[in-house]
């Protein structure tokens, strides 16, 4: 194309502008396109980290709630709510809103709880966004459900299952429909909850959805037994437990359906099934350390169910159970006629409340959201302006270079006209043609000049950027340089503290070693100690036996003197016996047979005793075997008492224990103390050392007995716990003791007594040996009254039959 085409062009002054702009921007555009690709960049990397602190808080927010750390909890789902705003992320809002609602309601700040659902519902109605709404209204019900506003509670339930049906929420629906039916079974409104129950299942089959079948089941279960309807209870019992098994239902869920199907057994009289249902429902919590409601229940279950077979034993213990962990749990929430009505009011005076309050913050908002809009627009009406104003000057520009080219076309028209017409006006036109060409010469050469400084600019610019990345890269081998050194004096320091720690370890070894001969020292002692409590308790059985030597002596006496005198006049009978058989050798040594008839006629006449003789002498043996059996008794009392018990338990019957040490000290007793023996049945035997557990006895009948001033009584109980434990009880009617004397008898070396009556040890000692059995001893006693000691030990102490238990 010419220069007169180009200048020709109508386009030619737009384009060779736009070229150039394009051809000294374009360096610019490529350093401002990086640099917002690096911000974009950054403001990603923090937004995921905001996203990360945002589940960090929620987290810790859930836990501190289930800890009960509300306040702590409640900060926490604030900050992350605030997060979650600044980086626009709807489902984190909605988790930080949902969690802080949860916190208000375990406060019980219902109000709060309340104003929070409901702006949360409104606000998303209000854009038409009914997920968020639906589960605003399903989170307001349940407050009201909890609130006992059970009414109004149906009725939120209502408007949350039409906004899931709006927006085609299957699943949405079917939670509401869960919520909604045990808000009516705990409303005791049973015909309701049957329908929902039973509407709930329908949808839960339909849909395959294991988690609400499960949740349908319990409910109607729990419908039937309130109805006592007891066939169609037992059968959804049966099926509810079979589709636990079937689709992974809890522990939970298997126990109390259990406790359910308990209570329909109950109301029907079938005691035994009942039980039989509950010691499931009971292993199964025991199992799965299930210690809540559930548990109680079955305690307070199987106390009604053991009352009513008259197994009272039975019902007492389960029902102290019942107690005892009833005391430990929350109360449970019970309502009444006036309850509910009150409830209602509160609920619908707070919603509104609520309501009002929700409406003016909206209207504040809307109020700054106008205002906001108003200054926006100002500032676009203000920006269009410059811009309209900018365009104007240049189309200014543009319409003098068209104006200017519009001239030259003209003189070439002109001068073309001329050229046809005459010779001498073509000179005059190539003149001017000369003359244009040489403006327009001068004019792309300023062009060019243009382009040369723009360039010139650029090239500026550039080397600017270059020193630019250059100082960059210096300052970031500055920064590389400092933390260099800062970490070459960190691994010195290091270097030197890793000294330190090898010089404290070195340390550490002498001291443990200093520890390990001390712990042997230690152990030294022990063994020591031991050995001499071994000693002290021998010591104190021989100075008990030493108390009781001449009552023991006195014991033994009487028997002796039955063997004593039996001997001696069985020793004049087998003489005369004797004397009797010689007689009867002469005679028969006779010849004559006639003889020897007639003298042991005469014999046998004169000797008329012989019967006699015979009956004594038996009579005899038996005070002989008597006496002599006494005194074997006595004699292994005392052995079992004096003698050092083995290293390893034995089983040994408490009955047999006691007996020997009421033997022993029968002289502290005999003839002024009443003993009385309720040993009971079937008391089994126990692991022990019966020598020891002799020493305790004789210590406490002894200190029965000297509590007696004159007759008195001494009662000794023996009885079975569960199998487990016996119950050992020596209960005396003496003068009894003070709280002061009761704090102090266990104590070493501390006695009632008069001197030379008592050591201090018995008690002291008894309750070593208890200790050693794992067993426990305690003291009740009134002044005026008597003195009961209570002694409890294990049935079972070995794991293994040759376990030693006993310290060497």
């Amino acid at each position: 194309m010419s220069i007169q085409q180009l200048q020709n062009s109508p386009h030619f002054g737009k384009s060779f502008m736009t070229l150039l702009f394009n051809k000294s921007r374009l360096p610019l555009f490529l350093i401002i396109h990086f640099l917002a690709v690096g911000n974009t960049a950054n403001a990603q990397i923090s937004n995921n980290r905001s996203e990360e602190r945002v589940i960090t808080l929620l987290t810790n927010a859930k836990t501190n709630l289930n800890r009960q750390n509300l306040s702590l909890s409640l900060s926490q789902a604030q900050s992350a709510l605030s997060t979650a705003t600044t980086i626009g992320d709807e489902q984190k809002i909605w988790e930080a809103k949902n969690l802080i609602g949860e916190i208000y309601l375990t406060q019980g700040d219902f109000q709060r709880a309340i104003q929070l659902f409901l702006g949360l519902s409104m606000n998303a109605e209000k854009i038409n966004n009914y997920s968020v709404s639906a589960n605003g209204y399903l989170s307001l019900a349940n407050i009201y459900s909890h609130m006992g506003a059970f009414t109004k509670a149906a009725e939120t339930y209502d408007i949350a299952y039409e906004q899931f049906d709006q927006i085609d929420y299957e699943l949405g629906m079917i939670e509401v429909k869960a919520a909604a039916s045990l808000n009516f079974l705990i409303a005791n409104q049973n015909e309701q909850a049957l329908k929902a129950y039973q509407q709930l299942l329908s949808l839960a089959v339909q849909d395959s959805l294991a988690y609400f079948k499960l949740i349908a089941h319990d409910g109607l279960l729990e419908v039937y037994q309130k109805l006592n309807d007891y066939d169609k209870g037992l059968e959804i019992g049966e099926s509810y437990l079979q589709l636990i098994q079937t689709e992974g239902g809890s522990p939970q869920m298997a126990a109390n359906a259990n406790n359910q199907i308990a209570a329909l057994y109950l109301n029907a009289g079938e005691n035994d099934q009942a039980i039989e249902a509950l010691k499931k429902a009971e292993n199964i919590c025991l199992t799965n350390s299930i210690n809540n409601k559930i548990l109680a229940n079955t305690y307070q279950q199987l106390a009604k169910a053991y009352q009513a077979k008259n197994q009272d034993q039975q019902a007492q213990t389960y029902d102290q159970k019942y107690k005892s962990l009833s005391a430990r749990l929350p109360k449970s929430v019970s309502y009444d006629a006036q309850g509910f009505e009150e409830a209602e009011a509160t609920a619908r005076s707070l919603e509104q409340e609520a309501r009002a309050i929700v409406e003016e913050e909206a209207l504040i908002i809307t109020q700054a959201e106008s205002s906001k809009r108003e200054e926006i627009k100002n500032d676009e009406i203000a920006r269009l302006k410059i811009l309209e104003h900018e365009a104007l000057v240049g189309n200014r520009n543009l319409g003098h270079s068209a104006l200017e080219a519009e001239y030259i076309h003209q003189d070439l028209m002109i001068a073309q006209h001329e050229f046809e017409s005459t010779e001498r006006q073509a000179e005059i036109l190539r003149y001017k043609e000369s003359l244009i060409r040489h403006q327009l010469e001068l004019k792309l050469a300023e062009e060019e000049k243009l382009i040369l400084e723009q360039e010139a600019e650029i090239s500026e610019k550039r080397q600017l950027i270059y020193l630019i990345i250059g100082g960059a890269f210096v300052i970031i081998a500055l920064i590389l340089g400092v933390e260099y050194v800062r970490v070459s004096r960190l691994n010195s320091l290091l270097k030197k503290q890793q000294a330190t720690i090898h010089q404290r370890n070195v340390e550490l070894q002498l001291s443990n070693a200093t520890i390990m001969e001390k712990n042997a020292k230690l152990h030294r002692a022990h063994d020591e100690l031991k050995r001499t409590q071994a000693n002290l308790i021998q010591a104190e059985k021989m100075s008990a036996l030493g108390m009781l030597t001449a009552g023991i002596a006195h014991e033994v006496n009487n028997p002796i003197s039955f063997v004593s005198n039996g001997l001696q006049i069985l020793e004049e009978n087998i003489s005369e016996a004797f004397d009797s058989l010689s007689t009867f050798e002469q005679i028969l040594q006779l010849e004559n047979l006639d003889e020897i008839k007639s003298n042991y006629n005469i014999h046998k006449a004169e000797n008329t005793s012989v019967s006699v003789l015979k009956k004594d002498t038996a009579d005899l043996l038996e005070d002989v075997k008597f006496g002599a059996t006494r005194i074997i008794e006595i004699v292994d009392g005392l052995r079992i008492f004096s003698r050092k018990d083995e290293k390893k338990f034995k089983k040994a019957h408490l009955h047999e224990i006691i007996d020997s040490a009421l033997l022993i000290s029968k002289s502290k007793y005999k003839g002024r103390v009443q003993i009385i023996k309720e040993y009971g049945n079937n008391i089994p035997a126990i692991d022990c050392f019966p020598g020891q557990l002799n020493q305790i006895f004789i210590n406490l009948i002894g200190n029965a007995s000297d509590a007696i001033e004159g007759e008195g009584w001494i009662k000794i109980m023996l009885q079975d716990i569960s199998g487990k434990y016996v119950r050992a009880i020596v209960q005396d009617s003496g003068s009894g003791m003070t709280d002061d004397v009761k704090k102090k008898i266990f104590e070493p070396l501390y006695t009632t007594k008069e001197s030379g009556k008592g050591t201090g040890l018995g008690l002291s000692i008894s309750t070593d040996i208890m200790k050693t059995h794992r067993g426990h001893i305690d003291v009740r006693s009134k002044v005026g009254v008597g003195t009961a000691f209570i002694l409890t030990l294990q049935v079972d102490l070995m794991k293994d039959k040759n376990e030693v238990v006993q310290d060497s």
